[in-house]
């Protein structure tokens, strides 16, 4: 991948993170409480995918993009551990939300992580 193709596609995943975030506002203002776990999540993730991309690094997998972040990002103490701590916990809030039925989430809850996303 050129520079230029590498800064077009985190300026893309960014676009993406953006949108999810204002998806996720949306969903919120509905009480649409798993709907903006999901998009929560995701704006969190195009941000993440973006700054590997930056760093020249492309992951198939959630987890090896929440790894590398972790590893590159919180322990190097480039971004707080509150910020790693939160995608973390968006992954497993997303993954409560979209695969499990019985799941309920309290308004405090979303509210903070759509805060954590912003």
């Amino acid at each position: 991948m050129t520079p230029e193709e590498r800064r077009r596609m985190v300026e893309a995943w960014l676009a993406k993170a953006d949108q999810a975030l204002a998806d996720a506002a949306t969903l919120h203002t509905r009480e649409s409480l798993t709907g903006t776990m999901n998009r929560c999540y995701y704006a969190m993730f195009y941000a993440a995918s973006a700054l590997a991309i930056h760093d020249g690094f492309t992951f198939h997998k959630h987890r090896a993009v929440i790894s590398y972040i972790h590893r590159e990002y919180v322990k190097a103490g480039r971004i707080s551990k509150d910020l790693g701590r939160g995608l973390l916990e968006a992954f497993d809030r997303r993954t409560e939300a979209d695969y499990h039925a019985m799941v309920h989430f309290g308004l405090d809850d979303v509210a903070e992580l759509l805060d954590q996303a912003r």
